[in-house]
């Protein structure tokens, strides 16, 4: 038996929070997911055995998931018992101490952060078998944290916006909008998302063609190219291939597209199909 849940966070949260995603399963068959980067933070607690990565071994029981740049490949031996908590661009950086550029790439064991509180949130969680009561656990320690964010801040949250409402938009107009030069907007930028804003717009790219696919697999490679920004069909194809492994063509042919980072409704139908995109 599987069941998935979406959860949406407390109104007070929402700005932080995408929504907190709940898998269970007891099934004997392995479960296998591909991830991709989705331009989002998570913050994972299992209840259940860990996923193995591919070629790298068990990520930690409990871990926080930073922004990635390359595709790969989870499995489990199907006992899974998992509330992960999925942030906005900028979502985590409030909550705890380090850069998210110290988080690049990387599954980050919490018990490596010597976060004293977060490390007792992740004892509670574990001794608690009701998914309601962990996740008010989780939003009674945000909320604690929560504190009035920095004019640096709010300078990356209007970056991101003009990334995701303008597909062709250069980092040296994101620097100067920001008012800042173009190496200390660099910096300031990837030490709150967590990667360099080129990177970064390349990835909210990436999920842009997914986004279009999930809503109209039929689209024209040039209709898609036009809309994402991309100069030509073989750049999409080449960054396509990047960031999930397989070109357009042979990605639709095995998967159902589906984007994190522009679905509102949070279907996650990739649970079905074992993808977590």
């Amino acid at each position: 038996m599987r069941e998935s849940e979406i959860l949406y966070p407390s109104l007070s949260l929402s700005q932080y929070i995408k929504y907190y995603w709940v898998l269970k399963t007891d099934e004997i068959e392995p479960v296998r997911i591909q991830t991709i980067p989705s331009g989002c933070v998570h913050l994972v607690f299992h209840r259940g055995d860990n996923l193995n990565i591919q070629s790298k071994g068990l990520q930690p029981k409990n871990f926080i998931r930073g922004q990635f740049s390359v595709y790969g490949s989870l499995a489990s031996k199907g006992n899974i018992d998992m509330i992960a908590i999925i942030f906005h661009p900028l979502g985590l950086t409030p909550f705890i101490q380090c850069p998210m550029s110290d988080l690049y790439n990387r599954y980050i064991d919490i018990e490596d952060l010597e976060d004293i509180e977060l490390n007792h949130l992740k004892n509670a969680i574990s001794s608690e078998s009701n998914v309601q009561t962990c996740i008010e656990f989780i939003e009674l320690f945000l909320m604690k944290r929560l504190i009035d964010i920095d004019y640096n801040h709010k300078r990356v949250q209007n970056s991101i916006s003009q990334i995701i409402n303008q597909p062709q938009i250069e980092v040296n107009t994101l620097a100067e909008s920001a008012c800042l030069g173009y190496r200390q907007f660099k910096r300031i930028f990837t030490n709150h998302v967590g990667m360099s804003p080129k990177e970064y717009y390349r990835v909210v790219r990436f999920q842009r063609v997914l986004y279009l696919l999930q809503n109209n697999p039929e689209i024209e490679i040039a209709d898609l190219t036009y809309s994402c920004g991309f100069y030509d069909p073989s750049h999409l194809v080449k960054d396509f291939k990047e960031f999930s492994g397989c070109s357009p063509t042979q990605y639709l042919s095995s998967h159902s597209p589906y984007s994190t980072f522009f679905s509102e409704d949070c279907r996650l139908n990739v649970i079905t199909s074992n993808r977590f995109a």
